[in-house]
């Protein structure tokens, strides 16, 4: 499912990059291919990014992960040349930005995650299809975080089957709970605020004023004719039933 979502957009990409290219004077398309050199500053936030990653992993004791998490940021911004944050013009505020929002996301989703949980069953029934799934995620996941649109649909799905845990739902709904996840991530490029780095890729933009589409511009120039047929031939190929 990854691959092919991921080796349809890459196509298109390579088209629309090869074409704009090719569209360009022939001075920038020397300066484009022309001989570089670089060099990789900052490597020590590999270290902190496998930290970080391990950390997700952690559920006891309490309050260890999101410490791991906190010293892990704090470790990269105190070895990371100060160079690099100016080369970089860094600050604070598009991350200000992104986090007011999905902490207001998150700490009103309990009450939604608890009903979904107690009438899941009564709403979808036993035997909901994995394109429901699919399609549901997918549709919240463009209003939302993926975090909390896959929490709010495994609820449901948890609700709805009766199971006790994930491992229980893989013996019977391992297609509707792959819905879900794929649905949930997918769907997340559709509009800016559908995942949590593409609202903080425009809060940067937007603070450097560097233009760019507003939200139903977005969605008609980039999600419509890009994302949407890759969408629908993920769905055709494993989700149809």
């Amino acid at each position: 499912m990854w691959a092919m979502g991921v080796g349809i957009l890459l196509a298109m990409f390579y088209v629309v990059d090869r074409r704009n290219f090719l569209r360009a004077p022939r001075e920038i398309r020397q300066m484009e291919t022309a001989q570089e050199t670089w060099k990789f500053d900052g490597l020590a936030n590999l270290f902190f990014l496998a930290l970080i990653l391990g950390a997700v992993f952690i559920h006891h004791p309490v309050f260890l992960r999101e410490g791991i998490l906190l010293a892990a940021a704090a470790g990269s911004w105190w070895t990371t040349p100060k160079a690099v944050h100016a080369a970089n013009r860094f600050n604070f505020h598009p991350i200000r930005e992104v986090a007011i929002l999905f902490i207001g996301i998150f700490a009103t989703m309990i009450p939604a995650l608890d009903w979904l949980d107690l009438h899941a069953r009564a709403l979808l029934g036993a035997q909901a299809a994995p394109a429901f799934f699919y399609f549901g995620t997918g549709t919240l996941s463009t209003m939302l975080d993926n975090a909390p649109t896959y929490l709010s649909f495994l609820s449901a799905l948890l609700g709805a089957s009766g199971a006790r845990d994930i491992a229980e739902l893989l013996g019977g709904n391992a297609l509707n709970l792959a819905a879900i996840s794929v649905g949930a991530v997918f769907f997340g490029a559709a509009t800016y605020i559908g995942n949590g780095p593409n609202f903080m890729v425009k809060a940067i933009a937007d603070h450097e004023q560097v233009r760019t589409p507003t939200f139903p511009e977005f969605v008609w120039k980039f999600t419509l004719p890009f994302l949407l047929p890759m969408l629908l031939a993920v769905w055709l190929v494993f989700f149809r039933g």
